[in-house]
């Protein structure tokens, strides 16, 4: 008996054994393969056929060119649907058959509808080619019902629209090649050649017809560029090391906002604008914590990469697929990011690196094949502010609203400090020579002298700066027209940033020369504290430092952005009982204006938890202060007491 469970056992140990080799095994070949998706919406595969069919800008394509017009067969509106495992083909058709006698037509008959192809798409494995194999066929009239064509008629459409559809061939090699040579040049240089080698073995596998796309996996083998030993890791950067990743992260930055202008004059939704926006901001403010850090993660900008274009590949999608002037480039594109990402799902073993020749490939595919440098610009980019949602460009100085009776005083005392303001630019010297240096190079502006504290009479700045701050606060509800409701938050906001974010300061003296103000870590300037890294493109980093009116108007509409178009949208959508008090509405605007909106769900769970930030705390403070009119408060932080 002993004997015979010793068998058992080593029978059982055996087969254990053989079960861990099969596991060991099964990893390996996972770790060796890779499946990349060419994924072909049915919008494009419309688009694709379109450009087989028919010429350039043609909508309708002659088959039978009869020059006694007896016969006649005009295709048109091809669309493609799923039709359980198989494709549908619909196809316009308008035919016209008679006999022909003595250069006569005899009994001519017409029909107009549409032609439903099922299709099994086929892809050649050596060319690339993808065809369609019909399996069926029917008529439908032109209510799209099931239809009756005569004898002759449907002899002449089997003839001619058959045979021309069965013909349809999409050569999917400049698609294939563009994602070779994107996918090769997202490698280590030093491992090209291993790059290369993966690229090359890409073979087409398995088609699958899917609810609202075709998609083609192309197997590749990823042998020669996988190295288990490669793990995720922090570390501490060299000052080379910390420039190149810098550079690489602002190459990603302007490739993202190059897509996005794309967008510009899209019928955009809500949703959509939405999406970009938390995307775009989201991405920069976790590069700024991120170089905060003393020790940087060695795959964080792809990382960052593949987050931003899962976010926003069904909305490029949606729009450049379908409406771009090259099907072939737009699949290109897609299916080249989609095979990174697919790539990147593998783990730090492949050692996937985001490079600037890359991206600058994919930007010449969204342009149609225009060339860009991807330049890491801060001047204001137009497309940019439309995708965002805020079309018309900021002025230098806010256009007022209209005075109000009895305010023709203040409208004087206005008109009369400006002239002053022209005269003091031209005759001001000594210590404050760096300002107007920076004036006669950038935008005209008030002498900064004028917005200097004046430690003697704080209640006076203050009301100074508060009644500009209320004019460019106004520009903002004129234009952007906030729900009534929030109106008179939206100014305790604006006011309570500006106390918090600089104590009211756009300027500061330093050892007789006056500066703007400029955050710890200099990513943000001026009264309203605009991070110019997070709204690159947005704003005029130049007026943004020296120009206090527009540097409110700029954060003004921040302000307005954040309330309207996400905080009010989101209370719109889904019930949060802890933003049915305004007061806390506030708290989480600032938590966004401070840290993107990254911070909505964070506030949220710091509300619940009762456990908030310094800066959570302190802006609470000064909300409080400004909805009780404390404004003497100011003191403390302008002159200490």
């Amino acid at each position: 008996m002993v004997e015979i469970k010793n068998m058992k056992y080593f029978f059982k140990l055996k087969i254990t054994g053989l079960v861990l080799v099969m596991m060991v095994l099964s990893d390996m070949a996972f770790a060796q393969n890779a499946v990349l998706p060419v994924t072909i919406d049915y919008p494009m595969l419309n688009s694709l056929v379109e450009s087989r069919l028919f010429k350039k800008s043609e909508k309708e394509v002659e088959l039978v060119k009869d020059p006694m017009g007896c016969k006649k067969v005009f295709i048109s509106d091809p669309e493609f649907s799923r039709d359980s495992s198989r494709l549908r083909f619909e196809l316009k058709v308008r035919v016209k058959a008679g006999v022909e006698v003595n250069n006569d037509c005899y009994l001519p008959v017409e029909w107009e509808g549409y032609v439903v192809f099922i299709q099994t798409p086929v892809i050649d494995p050596e060319t690339f080619r993808l065809s369609f194999r019909t399996e069926d066929s029917w008529v439908l009239n032109k209510k799209r019902e099931p239809g009756i064509i005569s004898g002759p008629l449907w002899n002449l459409v089997k003839e001619k629209v058959h045979t021309q559809v069965d013909g349809v061939r999409i050569d999917l090699i400049p698609c294939v090649n563009e994602m070779k040579a994107f996918l090769a040049v997202m490698f280590p240089e030093s491992d090209l050649d291993k790059a290369v080698a993966m690229v090359e073995s890409m073979k087409p596998g398995k088609i699958e017809v899917q609810d609202k796309a075709v998609r083609i996996a192309m197997n590749v083998d990823v042998a020669s560029v996988y190295d288990e030993t490669r793990k995720r890791k922090e570390e501490i950067l060299s000052q080379e090391e910390l420039s190149a990743f810098i550079d690489t992260w602002q190459t990603m930055d302007a490739f993202i906002v190059y897509a996005m202008g794309s967008l510009a004059g899209q019928s955009l939704t809500q949703d959509e604008r939405e999406k970009i926006f938390e995307t775009l901001l989201d991405t920069r403010y976790r590069f700024l914590a991120e170089l905060d850090k003393p020790e940087k993660e060695n795959d964080f900008v792809r990382a960052q990469f593949i987050d931003a274009w899962s976010n926003l590949s069904v909305l490029f999608r949606h729009h450049i697929g379908k409406n771009s002037s090259s099907p072939m480039g737009a699949l290109a594109f897609f299916s080249s990011l989609d095979a990174l990402k697919a790539l990147d799902a593998i783990g730090p073993a492949l050692g996937i690196e985001i490079s600037r020749n890359g991206l600058l490939r994919m930007a010449r595919l969204v342009s149609g094949g225009q060339a860009t440098d991807l330049s890491y610009s801060f001047g204001i980019d137009k497309s940019l502010r439309n995708v965002m949602g805020v079309d018309e460009e900021l002025k230098e100085t806010p256009e007022y609203i209209k005075e109000e009776p009895g305010k023709e005083q203040d409208f004087l005392y206005r008109i009369l400090n400006r002239l002053l303001s022209t005269v003091l630019k031209v005759i001001y010297a000594g210590p404050y020579s760096e300002a107007i240096a920076a004036d006669k190079k950038g935008p005209d502006r008030e002498d900064p002298a004028q917005w200097l504290p004046d430690t003697t009479n704080i209640n006076a700045f203050v009301a100074k700066v508060r009644k500009e701050l209320k004019i460019a606060a106004d520009q903002t509800v004129v234009k952007k027209n906030p729900t009534p409701e929030f109106r008179d938050l939206f100014y305790l906001i604006v006011d309570a940033v500006a106390w918090q974010e600089s104590c009211f300061r756009q300027f500061k003296q330093n050892r007789g020369v006056i500066e703007y103000l400029r955050s710890y870590n200099n990513t943000s300037v001026g009264l309203m504290q605009i991070n110019e890294k997070v709204w690159r493109g947005m704003y005029d980093p130049e007026k943004l430092r020296w120009n206090i009116r527009y540097n409110m108007a700029a954060g003004c509409e921040i302000v307005d952005l954040y309330l309207q178009k996400y905080i009010l949208k989101k209370i719109t959508e889904k019930s949060y009982p802890v933003l049915e008090n305004k007061d806390n509405v506030a708290r989480m605007l600032y938590a966004l204006y401070n840290g993107g909106p990254g911070e909505f769900s964070k506030f949220l769970e710091r509300t619940a938890k009762k456990k908030f930030y310094s800066s959570d705390d302190l802006f609470n403070e000064k909300y409080l202060w400004v909805k009780n009119g404390q404004w003497e408060k100011a003191s403390i932080c302008l002159v200490g007491e």
